[in-house]
């Protein structure tokens, strides 16, 4: 009988004669015998307890046992034991039922040598893991090669397996005989989530092994730059040599992956040989301070409005807008240059507050046109409008600032790692430690409607969606004061519109003269732009946001209505022709592998272990544009109202009718006027707390048929 644990050895990163590269890939561990059913069995399905353990018969074990032909201790001639088969094959009931009749757990076997958990985390079955570990199956021992359980897990790209270990108080710097740690394996294999966890853990950056490689060198074997980028954040040396002087330059060079090594040190400031770049005066220091970046950002928008309308006002118009066009171009790319240089997360420029600086520059030149020239003209005229238009002017600007600075319920983390590990623990016990309820950047069990967002790096309690025009996530606490901030702007809009075109009725007409020189333009038209060029300007501009704002106001009503948020709505929309119905966690079926004879622990736990996302194309420029303003959300609503799918119930746990799931909005006591508490929200007219709600509660449980909730995890962000 062969070892399922059989190993290959992989290419070194830079000299297949001197450095001894990791020798194990979840790739390389022969299981194709388990996987195929195995060979034709010699014995009797009965007779022969490794065949039962493999495919979990449990009632034949038990006989096999009273009769007393085996016991849990039993070892073939390779030391394998029926745990060992049960625990690959992921028959968790088999495996509870051998330990409690004895079985070591820390028995090794197989031509590597290995224990029965060690099987198993290379099938990536954390549940058997779990369960073994909690019997006294040691994670510090090692197989016959010298590999421990850390190391296998970091192998794989076990991220979650990972951080059940790493909770277990193994050495998170462990080396293998070799000398190589977890670190260097999660570089060399290109695991860009594990090298993350490891470094937050702890993890040596600069540890090197027998040959002098450091876990960068490593990383350039397989050349990702996700994993380059963690690395040299968290100062990976740039200059380190092996033992045979080759530095991460040189390593680079043999492994052809030079191009993203480059660009990942340009990317942190470094040149290309890993000096880092300098400007004149100092200003790389400037450019790559976070803080001040993000206020160059949000102020620099307000020049450019300024500019261009200053342009487009001040020449003829076949001159104007061809240097309007190339002079804010200009602008734009030179902020997307610094941003290229700037703080790592501002490389795009979406990513910086620009965004939201192109917004407050608008509202403040609106602000600015309307305390100067519009209001000493209409005010006598036009009370009633004036005085809506401040009412409306002055929430847009309270609801917006505090949409964008109020915190939107983060899901507060956990103190220290004994609260992790209790939490974790407490997952296995209800059979939720999966990607969906259990958050591996953020160390948390993950709420009900809650999402991790990359851009805030954190999880989001009630998440809706992250706006870059207010460079902050709406969800549960601040997405009242965002729909009141959009509903005061678009009537703010219209009533701008309305006492912009009072005060040109009200300005003298210009010249003939001037009248005939206008070209381009009707009479008509050239007599009230020529009034005040400045203000038509600045209020065609204004005129255009009413095409985002009104799309938004349209898909939140909607969402409102339903009880839904964007995410909720476009991961409906992405997965339910591809993965059917969307059930609710309470809603599934658990199998929790307790006595019968085949039952192993069911596949939708089994299977979410990993990580690491299938990768994806990248959106293209259209794609990105209709996110940017809201047009997919938009898309997707009205899709949903043609075919009659705008029902507010079904599919939908959370909903309790149009009339109810408003009165959960507009009649939440939290202050309208001040911040909320976090994570309180209103449900069915009771106060819930979304950052620690876990299960839906009771009396919105109508069956599986009415619920479709779920979290998908690693999903993008959704932008509006």
């Amino acid at each position: 009988m062969s070892s399922p644990l059989s190993q290959k050895l992989p290419p070194p990163p830079t000299s297949k004669a001197n450095a001894a590269s990791p020798p194990v890939t979840s790739e390389d561990v022969e299981l194709g015998s388990v996987q195929n059913g195995q060979a034709e069995p010699s014995l009797p399905l009965e007779d022969d307890i490794m065949q039962c353990a493999r495919i979990g018969a449990l009632e034949y074990i038990q006989k096999l046992f009273q009769s007393g032909k085996y016991d849990a201790k039993y070892k073939d001639e390779e030391g394998i034991t029926p745990l060992h088969w049960a625990a690959i094959n992921n028959q968790y009931a088999v495996c509870k039922y051998l330990i409690e009749q004895g079985a070591d757990v820390n028995a090794k076997g197989g031509e590597s040598n290995a224990t029965a958990v060690m099987w198993a985390s290379q099938r990536r079955h954390f549940y058997i893991v779990n369960l073994l570990i909690e019997n006294g199956a040691d994670p510090f021992l090692t197989d016959g090669q010298g590999y421990n359980i850390l190391h296998l897990a970091t192998i794989d790209g076990n991220a979650l397996l990972l951080t059940l270990l790493l909770h277990q108080n193994i050495p998170v710097d462990a080396p293998d005989p070799q000398g190589h740690t977890s670190l260097m394996w999660a570089g060399y294999k290109g695991w860009p989530a594990c090298v993350d966890l490891l470094l937050r853990w702890g993890a040596n950056v600069n540890a090197t092994d027998d040959n002098g490689f450091t876990p960068l060198h490593w990383a350039l074997v397989k050349g990702s730059k996700p994993c380059l980028d963690r690395l040299i954040e968290y100062g990976a040396d740039r200059f380190a040599k092996t033992a045979e002087g080759k530095t991460p330059n040189a390593c680079a060079e043999e492994m052809n992956t030079k191009r993203a090594y480059h660009r990942s040190l340009a990317d942190h400031g470094y040149d290309a040989s890993g000096n880092m770049k300098t400007l004149p005066l100092n200003l790389h220091l400037l450019l790559r301070n976070r803080s001040r970046m993000s206020k160059f950002f949000f102020l620099y928008p307000f020049f450019i409005i300024m500019i261009g309308l200053y342009i487009i006002t001040h020449l003829n118009i076949y001159v104007g807008i061809p240097v309007f066009l190339a002079v804010c171009l200009g602008m734009q790319y030179l902020a997307q240059r610094i941003a290229a240089i700037g703080p790592l997360e501002y490389h795009s420029i979406h990513k910086t507050p620009y965004l939201a600086g192109i917004f407050a520059g608008t509202l403040f030149w609106v602000g600015v046109s309307y305390l100067t020239s519009i209001m000493p003209v209409t005010f006598s005229t036009n009370p009633i409008s004036n005085i809506s238009f401040i009412l409306s002017f002055s929430s847009t600007s309270y609801f917006y600032f505090t949409a964008m600075l109020e915190d939107p319920g983060f899901v507060p983390k956990l103190a220290s790692r004994n609260q992790q590990r209790a939490v974790i623990q407490e997952l296995f016990s209800l059979w939720k430690f999966d990607e969906e309820n259990f958050c591996v950047q953020c160390m948390i069990r993950r709420p009900l409607r809650s999402k991790h967002c990359r851009r805030c790096n954190r999880c989001v309690a009630k998440h809706d969606h992250h706006c870059p025009w207010i460079h902050n996530c709406v969800g549960n606490n601040n997405l009242r004061h965002f729909y009141i901030y959009i509903l005061s702007l678009e009537v703010g809009i219209i009533l701008y519109v309305r006492l912009v075109l009072s005060y040109l009725e009200l300005l003298p007409a210009p010249s003939d003269e001037a009248i005939a020189q206008c070209n381009g333009l009707g009479p008509a038209l050239c007599s009230f732009v020529l009034r005040d060029p400045w203000t038509v300007a600045l209020s065609f501009w204004t005129c255009i946001q009413l095409v985002w704002v009104t799309m938004l106001i349209v898909v939140q009503t909607v969402q409102i209505c339903k009880n839904q948020t964007t995410y909720e709505n476009m991961r409906r929309h992405s997965h339910l022709h591809d993965r059917g119905p969307l059930l609710p966690q309470h809603a599934r079926p658990i199998t929790q592998g307790a006595s019968t004879a085949t039952t192993s622990l069911n596949d939708t736990a089994a299977a979410a272990s990993r990580i690491n996302p299938i990768p994806r194309r990248p959106d293209g420029y259209i794609t990105r544009m209709m996110k940017l303003i809201g047009l997919d959300a938009f898309l997707a609503t009205a899709s949903d109202a043609s075919h009659g799918k705008l029902q507010t119930r079904t599919g939908n746990p959370y909903s309790r009718g149009v009339i109810g799931n408003c009165k959960d909005f507009w009649c939440d006591p939290a202050p309208i006027f001040g911040r909320r508490k976090n994570g309180e929200g209103f449900l069915g007219g009771d106060v819930v707390d979304y950052a620690h709600l876990y299960e839906v509660p009771l009396r919105f449980r109508r069956g599986a048929g009415g619920m479709a909730y779920t979290r998908v995890a690693g999903d993008d962000d959704v932008d509006v």
